[in-house]
């Protein structure tokens, strides 16, 4: 008898309920950021939706939400240590009971590390503050219909960056697009990052990766095509350590480039300036401990 093919989950199944409890607005926000991000840490999730509780609080509730298959538990990886959080299908069912909007239905995670990377390297230290910022990930991208965007961004449909944040200044607004690469690939690849980033313009796009020598080979693959030229490239694309982000998120430094020696913070600072704006301030209250937690169980935590 043949085999039937897998096939993707693109299609709307009917919900059926695992438990009698009625779903609080906390659990509803965890699925909607799950949704958005597609990973995170026990930390951020207190943010998002536990802000005010302990630490056992907190620990009780994901642990609620894992036991009902809602959410599901990472292990930890080669380059990631921290314990991550994604939906299930299940929990995926009951965010789209609000959501109308949806065009693919995909949610899963496939690159955990690659992505939860590329969640902290957007949210940086201004997360949690009042810059006037939107954030458009990649979930959205790949999700949504391309109306909900603005042209440029969806009119390459062969590359779909890793986030994009924009920051308002009233009259004036500033585009960052971010991008992780834990491993190369192929060139061909890299060729329509530079066409779609030609379109976009951004002001700034911060890429992530392993070490000097990929940075090396994305900048020569870039600039196998006459759109893009050295002086641009030095002028829009910052690399960064993965190692160093781990230890020093927005503290960390560009390797190289005009930009060499600064840090994703001064670099962020600059464009909050071009547009009038005042930095936050956020150098003594980075993310590090919400993005990269040494401990995981609650009574360390509580330590």
């Amino acid at each position: 008898m043949r085999k039937r093919k897998h096939q993707p989950f693109t299609k709307r199944r009917r919900y059926k309920p695992m438990t009698t409890r009625k779903l609080s607005t906390r659990d509803l926000a965890v699925f909607e950021f799950l949704w958005l991000w597609k990973v995170a840490t026990s930390q951020m999730l207190s943010l998002v939706a536990f802000r005010g509780k302990s630490p056992w609080w907190l620990y009780k509730a994901l642990r609620q939400l894992e036991k009902e298959q809602f959410i599901l538990r990472l292990p930890a990886g080669r380059n990631i240590e921290q314990e991550l959080w994604t939906l299930t299908d299940h929990g995926f069912e009951v965010f789209l009971m609000d959501r109308d909007d949806i065009k693919n239905y995909r949610y899963r995670v496939h690159a955990p590390s690659h992505d939860f990377l590329a969640t902290c390297l957007q949210l940086g230290d201004y997360w949690q503050t009042d810059v006037d910022k939107t954030y458009i990930t990649e979930q959205m991208l790949a999700s949504l219909a391309p109306s909900n965007f603005p042209k440029e961004l969806r009119e390459i449909q062969e590359h779909v960056p890793d986030g994009i944040t924009i920051f308002n200044g009233g009259v004036k607004t500033a585009t960052i697009g971010y991008e992780v690469d834990l491993n190369l690939k192929d060139e061909e690849r890299y060729k329509f990052t530079q066409k779609y980033y030609n379109t976009v313009n951004p002001v700034l796009v911060v890429w992530l990766v392993k070490n000097e020598w990929m940075a090396r080979r994305i900048r020569e693959a870039c600039l196998c095509d006459w759109e893009f030229s050295a002086d641009v490239m030095q002028k829009k694309f910052a690399f960064v350590l993965v190692d160093d982000f781990k230890k020093r998120v927005w503290g960390a430094e560009v390797i190289d480039g005009i930009y060499k020696g600064a840090s994703l913070r001064k670099l962020h600072v600059n464009v909050l300036q071009s547009l009038g704006k005042t930095d936050p301030n956020t150098e003594q209250n980075t993310m590090k401990d919400y993005f990269f937690q040494k401990y995981k169980s609650p009574q360390k935590l509580i330590a």
